[in-house]
This record gives structure tokens, C-alpha cells and sequence, in this order.
């Protein structure tokens, strides 16, 4: 087998995506349309729970001016809302709210539900084989991202890898 060969297929066909219908999607989401701004802050939030303006503008790297007319916009659809800080008032912080977490989910839910149905047109042994290849992703990743945390860098790569399957 040639490594190199395989592997850059196997990036060709995890990478061949339609980033137009992608963004169709965005622009006609249920409930208005959708900005990938937006979303990042969606995602940020759920992540990191309620943030400070000025803690948000960092993890979006935008200005704490832009962050505001961005939360702005958000807190008029009722996606996010702003609450005071009990300890200092002065603090704004920036919460998601039950309907941007349904945003989120229902995102997920329907990414889930268009996946169940791509696999239903494949065959049972494609299946297992891309089950096995499913798993060994998520173990690689696993690696990675704990040798990062841990070296502070990327962590080498390694080619033969062999585990069971979970």
C-alpha cells in the first residue's frame, strides 16, 4: 500500500463538501437566517457558559465594540441574553439562552439525522469498515489533543498505531 496515496484520498473525501449548500442552509434556517459569526458565539457560549463582553470579544477576536452590536443582534432573535454580574454590577455578562440552546441543538440534531440517512445508502460491510475507521479517528484525535495538552505543542505522528476496536 502506498501511505501517502491512501491517505490523501482518504483527505479528499473527508474534505469534499459543499460549502455553498452550507451556507443555502444558513441563510434559510428555520426561524431566520444564520451568520457563521453567530454560531461561533453559539458555540462559545455552550462551551464556556456566560462570558464577560470583553471575554466573549476575546474568543471571537473581535473588538468589545463589535462583540456588542453582534450581541445586540443575537439578543433581539432571543439567543443570547446579557446579565449583570451579582459581585460587580459594572460586568455584562453574555448568557445563551434556552431557545439558542435549542438552536444548537436541533442543529445537531438534524446534522445527526442527515448522516443517518447518507449511511442507510451504503452496505452493511461499508458500514463496519467505516465503523472501524470512525473509531480509529476518535482514538487519534484523543491522542493528539492529550499529547498537545500535555507537551504544549503537536505531538508527533505516529504510523503504526494499532488498537483494539471499542
Amino acid at each position: 500500500m502506498d501511505r501517502q496515496a491512501t491517505l490523501n484520498r482518504i483527505l479528499d473525501e473527508l474534505s469534499s463538501h459543499n460549502p455553498a449548500q452550507a451556507m443555502h442552509n444558513m441563510r434559510h434556517w428555520p426561524g431566520g437566517r444564520l451568520s457563521l459569526v453567530h454560531l461561533n458565539v453559539l458555540f462559545i457560549l455552550e462551551a464556556d457558559g456566560p462570558l464577560p463582553m470583553r471575554g466573549l470579544a476575546e474568543a471571537m477576536d473581535v473588538s468589545q465594540a463589535s462583540a456588542t452590536g453582534i450581541v445586540d443582534r443575537m439578543e433581539q432573535r432571543g439567543l443570547v441574553e446579557r446579565q449583570r454580574d451579582d459581585e460587580d454590577r459594572r460586568v455584562v455578562r453574555v448568557a445563551i439562552t434556552d431557545q439558542g440552546l435549542q438552536l444548537v441543538a436541533s442543529m445537531a440534531n438534524e446534522r445527526r439525522e442527515h448522516l443517518a440517512r447518507m449511511l442507510g445508502e451504503i452496505t452493511d460491510d461499508e458500514i463496519e469498515a467505516f465503523l472501524t475507521g470512525a473509531r480509529a479517528m476518535r482514538r487519534a484525535r484523543e491522542r493528539f489533543h492529550a499529547a498537545a495538552h500535555t507537551q504544549g505543542s503537536t505531538p508527533p505522528q505516529r504510523h503504526d498505531a494499532q488498537e483494539p476496536s471499542r
